[in-house]
């Protein structure tokens, strides 16, 4: 937050405005002879029949805002401004009466861009509204620029990652639930992740993703092999076994069968597999291993009934950086490093070499008309929509998972973990060190210690008949179902599809 104070001033034509007083000089925030014409000149064009929630970033006296006209049929405003009190400076409502129907209308005033985006959090439901409008004022982005554009950065990323939500749950909502249904079959295959709980205090852990620029560290991971534990996301697996790497963890939390290329010749032994209640339960059978809940109704089911006994590595991100992260603090870990998460498409490359994926590119596409270089390019400048970031082509959504796994470090790291990666975007509060450096302060780990020799299963612990037989009764079914798809109205398909669930 910047620091200045603020005054009110009569304007020529007897308006008011406000003069910003900062370092010794004064600005006026609006024209100090005509503040009325210039706020026509700055008007936005008002939509509430396409969007239902306007959220106005600077708003200083409202002169912008005079064609609202009794809010205009928005069902909600949120008015953002960086001066305190703002809506209790003499003369506001004034200027804006559509404004003094507090009912509809949420100031936040005065705070720094990370309350507000934790208000923003708490105050949007996507599922309520039909869409959002997001108008500027001039004025206030011309005298705090660095403030506003946060603070637009911290809006969007909220929307994104409501709207991202809404949309994977719309789109995969039956996926999620199906699989975490099926799962309950497969309670007595697997442990419950808590517990892992500490039992690697003092270890040295390395997370492994699949990220182009890991390609750079792939030797040195092999050389420093018995330096640390390795954490793998599912996409690593492939590109490790193809270097003779064995994991000791493996994390998977992708509901969707795809992810199932990523285990293709993945024998599993020596490795502890960790997913999540709606992994996908052939994959589940397959490796057993270690369970974790997250937001999913049928998780929040089994929290009612046996609270604290799961646990969980869900980290709110969206991505399995947050989560792999998650396991490590949860298993205790005190020395972490990451690599392999880029948050772009570094050296122009979708993924590293010996990836399942990029596997399949080179094998569908390396002919004599497309390479798979080429392929890479053309995919790249079509999923970016030429976005650049750092000089690296990226993605809203790549972006928007850095910055969610920034958040998760600030809330729950002690200590920063390693970002060991010459070729992504910067991890702001990561500590940046080289490989060998991150390999000398692991010291010489146990490999034995910490893993249970016969964990307790899920299946002595959560007695799957109290769980369906809760989500049996009368109306609990169909609220579950309304849960896991984002819906108030359950629709004649939907329907369907709660005659054929067999729990």
């Amino acid at each position: 937050m910047e620091n200045f104070t603020y005054r009110t001033e009569e304007t020529k034509d007897g308006g008011i405005t406000i003069i910003i007083t900062r370092d010794g000089r004064e600005f006026p925030l609006h024209s100090r002879i005509n503040p009325a014409r210039e706020g026509e000149k700055n008007a936005p064009v008002f939509t509430p029949e396409k969007y239902d929630l306007l959220i106005v970033l600077g708003c200083g006296m409202g002169y912008h805002l005079a064609g609202l006209k009794d809010n205009s049929g928005y069902r909600k405003i949120i008015v953002i401004d960086i001066i305190p009190g703002l809506e209790k400076v003499p003369g506001f409502l004034k200027t804006v009466p559509a404004l003094a129907k507090a009912g509809n209308v949420v100031f936040i005033t005065g705070s720094d861009p990370a309350e507000i985006e934790k208000h923003l959090t708490d105050v949007i439901d996507l599922d309520e509204i039909k869409g959002v409008q997001v108008v500027e004022h001039p004025g206030s982005f011309r005298l705090f620029p660095e403030y506003y554009e946060s603070v637009k950065s911290g809006v969007r990323q909220v929307l994104d990652k409501k709207g991202g939500d809404r949309a994977t749950v719309r789109a995969f909502g039956t996926l999620f639930l199906r699989n975490a249904l099926n799962n309950l079959g497969n309670l007595h295959l697997v442990s419950p992740v808590s517990a892992l709980a500490g039992r690697f205090s003092g270890e040295s852990a390395l997370i492994v993703s699949s990220a182009p620029s890991v390609e750079n560290y792939i030797a040195s991971i092999k050389s420093f092999r018995d330096s640390f534990y390795i954490i793998a996301v599912d996409s690593a697996l492939p590109m490790l076994r193809a270097h003779g790497i064995i994991p000791e963890f493996a994390v998977s939390i992708d509901p969707q069968q795809r992810i199932g290329e990523h285990f293709t010749g993945h024998e599993g032994g020596g490795t502890s597999h960790i997913f999540s209640i709606a992994s996908p339960p052939a994959i589940v059978e397959r490796y057993g291993g270690y369970i974790s809940l997250n937001s999913h109704p049928v998780s929040q089911v089994i929290e009612e009934f046996y609270p604290g006994v799961t646990g969980s590595i869900d980290s709110g991100t969206g991505s399995v950086a947050g989560d792999a992260l998650n396991f490590a603090i949860l298993a205790g870990f005190g020395n972490i490093g990451m690599t392999g998460f880029d948050f772009s498409f570094s050296g122009n490359n979708i993924y590293a070499r010996e990836t399942a994926y990029q596997n399949r590119y080179s094998l569908y596409y390396n002919n004599r008309v497309v390479t798979p270089e080429s392929f890479n390019a053309s995919y790249i400048f079509r999923g970016s929509g030429s976005l650049m970031s750092e000089g690296k082509y990226t993605r809203r959504s790549f972006i928007g998972y850095r910055d969610s796994l920034v958040k998760l470090i600030d809330r729950v790291c002690e200590t920063p973990p390693v970002i060991i990666n010459s070729g992504g975007l910067k991890v702001g509060n990561g500590r940046y060190m080289e490989f060998e450096d991150f390999a000398g302060s692991c010291g010489n780990p146990d490999k034995e210690r910490g893993i249970p020799g016969n964990p307790v299963k899920m299946s002595d612990i959560v007695e799957r008949g109290k769980i369906t037989g809760f989500i049996k009764r009368s109306g609990v079914c169909d609220e579950l179902l309304k849960q896991s798809l984002g819906t108030e109205k359950l629709s004649t398909r939907d329907k369907r599809f709660l005659k054929l669930l067999k729990i």
